[in-house]
């Protein structure tokens, strides 16, 4: 990883924290870039417009589901609501990808920009809502829109669920489960089975063979 500034680094590790976070979203056209401040910044030569905004904590369920966070930022103003809709003069953000920048307010500009600021990326999987006060963006790790990803792995004789989790739904006494469709069978007698696995896959691969 690249070596921050080390004014910065200090900064970061004393009790005087004085961030702003810069958000930029990409767009076929202009990129979109807001400042969480009550005014404009300035970072690398670019300016991001002051607005307010919110960011929801990291979400990753015990499913291994891809990590997302919530962003909302405000549409009081009317103005960026009408920016993620090709219909009302704007365009579809999802899929496009969101740079958020955390940088100190009295460190804003250097010889090495990047060394100023600690970044990531992630992209517009969806929207939550589009409001009249605000808008709130689910962003993940790559674009949803571009790339799919199965749900589910392939096994066999295997049930991939986390045992009582979302998914498995067993909410009784016993305190294991060995996995196997049998075992499934135990913990859901008369009732439906919640099987995570594809037992006919192994089936089909011995069809296969030969």
């Amino acid at each position: 990883m690249r070596s921050k500034n080390a004014a910065f680094l200090a900064l970061l590790q004393g009790d005087a924290l004085d961030l702003v976070a810069l958000v930029e979203i990409a767009r076929a056209t202009t990129p979109l870039r807001y400042a969480l401040d009550t005014e404009a910044r300035v970072w690398n030569g670019l300016t991001f417009e002051p607005t307010a905004g919110t960011f929801g904590e990291i979400q990753e369920s015990a499913e291994r589901e891809v990590p997302s966070l919530q962003m909302v930022l405000q549409n009081a103003d009317g103005v960026l609501g009408p920016l993620c809709h090709p219909d009302t003069g704007g365009e579809d953000l999802r899929g496009r990808r969101v740079t958020i920048r955390q940088a100190a307010r009295s460190m804003l500009t250097g010889a090495t920009p990047a060394d100023l600021v600690i970044e990531w990326t992630l992209f517009v999987n969806a929207y939550s809502f589009v409001g009249r006060d605000a808008v709130a963006f689910d962003l993940g790790v790559f674009p949803a829109e571009a790339i799919r990803v199965p749900d589910r792995t392939l096994q066999g004789l295997r049930c991939r669920w986390l045992y009582k989790g979302a998914h498995c739904g067993y909410v009784g006494d016993l305190l294991t489960c060995d996995k196997t469709r049998e075992d499934c069978r135990r913990h859901f007698e008369d009732e439906p089975l919640r099987f995570g696995g594809f037992p006919t896959a192994a089936d089909a691969r011995a069809l296969r063979v030969g």
